[in-house]
């Protein structure tokens, strides 16, 4: 019997791919289309980013790489999508869907991804091929009896491809052009997406034949806002409108996965809000320096608006995976081998590397966590290179 892990190397082999992700997944008459929809509509999509493991010449194990443009603050790194993985059924049980993940990772490395991302509800199968949980949140909220008035000037419809494209696509990038796990998003992404995916809806308000603010649903989930500057009022009004919906079709919960920085728009709208922690994402790192020479810059402008602007001094960083050292020279940032430096290496896990770097657990949390014996000044220091943030993906983008 012949095992190779590798990519299709023919149409037919790729098509053989997408018939085995579909057996995986039940055999429905939506499965084979929905995964050939992967290779004809996804703007990224090559044939070297899915990842099988073929016997005898078949596939019977699958793993579909999802290229993405990331955001990490202003910085943008290459982040790996894990999704459609999925083994033939008559194959399972047999280690061949963790060799695909292991094949994968060995693929992100060369190929120079920085991170990798994957949603699911089987973490263990994921950890055991190097991948931790990242917490993330969504809202439950109840629709009061009383609802905020909508606002004078200000009407409400839904989004046209053709006349809104370019106005939601410029007000995407500027209301996430800082927010950490954002996608760039190419005009072909967002004309391709709903037909990979799933067909859109958004709403869109507008004043003065101008758009300022959208938002994007699923019945009675809010997946995605976006607003100008100076239009917030616009998007509550908005949000409010989505709710009057919602109660005029007698519903009395919505969910709104927002960033944690919007909740006070949904609160605005006379709603009670529940945060649920959500544990199916989980996060790899890929290439830590490229990771981190790749945010330097960003770095950087956090010292240089500190009182540490000149700050000199090396700062390693070791998880079980690896390591890299920060040389800090005049507030100038370069990504080096990990050093021995007195007093002057973070010891960590993967997850909490991978939190530190995107803000959603401190330096100070670390150290206590870890009981680790560092100075109060090396602490001070990682709090204003690594400030808090939070790591957010828009569900609209999920893979």
């Amino acid at each position: 019997m012949s095992v190779e892990y590798r990519a299709p190397a023919t149409q037919s082999e790729l098509d053989d791919t997408f018939a085995c992700s579909a057996r995986a997944f039940g055999g429905g008459e939506w499965a084979l289309p929905f995964f050939t929809n992967i290779a004809t509509h996804d703007p990224w999509f090559k044939l070297g980013n899915t990842r099988a493991c073929f016997v005898d010449g078949k596939a019977v194990s699958v793993v579909q790489i999802f290229d993405r443009p990331m955001r990490i603050g202003n910085c943008v790194v290459r982040m790996g999508g894990i999704g459609s993985v999925g083994t033939d059924p008559r194959y399972r049980n047999q280690g061949y869907s963790l060799n695909v993940l292991m094949d994968s990772v060995k693929y992100l490395k060369e190929s120079g991804y920085d991170l990798s991302m994957l949603g699911t509800g089987v973490q263990s199968h994921y950890e055991r091929a190097g991948w931790v949980v990242h917490p993330t949140y969504s809202w439950t909220f109840t629709i009061p009896d009383c609802i905020q008035e909508l606002p004078d000037g200000i009407t409400f419809e839904q989004y046209a491809i053709d006349r809104d494209l370019e106005d939601l696509m410029k007000m995407y990038d500027l209301f996430n052009q800082n927010r950490t796990g954002t996608f760039l998003r190419p005009e072909d992404y967002w004309r391709q997406n709903p037909k990979w995916r799933t067909e859109p809806i958004f709403w869109i308000a507008r004043t003065e034949n101008r758009c300022v603010a959208y938002l994007r649903a699923s019945q009675w989930s809010i997946l995605e806002v976006g607003f100008l500057p100076g239009s917030r009022d616009a998007m509550v009004g908005l949000i409010s409108w989505f709710i009057r919906r919602a109660k005029a079709a007698e519903e009395d919960k919505a969910v709104a996965t927002l960033p944690s920085e919007l909740i006070d728009l949904v609160w605005e709208s006379g709603c009670t809000l529940n945060r649920r922690e959500i544990t199916s994402w989980m996060v790899r790192i890929i290439g830590l320096h490229s990771l981190l020479e790749k945010i330097a810059p960003l770095l950087e402008a956090r010292i240089k608006n500190s009182r540490f602007e000149g700050l000199t001094r090396r700062i390693g960083l070791e998880y079980e995976a690896g390591s890299a050292s920060l040389d800090l020279q005049q507030g100038k940032v370069c990504i080096c081998d990990a050093g021995t430096e007195p007093m002057g290496n973070l010891r960590l896990s993967q997850m909490q590397l991978m939190r530190l770097l995107v803000g959603s657990l401190t330096a100070h949390q670390i150290v206590a966590s870890n009981n680790l014996d560092l100075s109060q000044e090396l602490v001070e220091n990682l709090g204003v290179i690594f400030p808090p943030d939070e790591l957010f993906l828009w569900r609209t983008d999920t893979f």
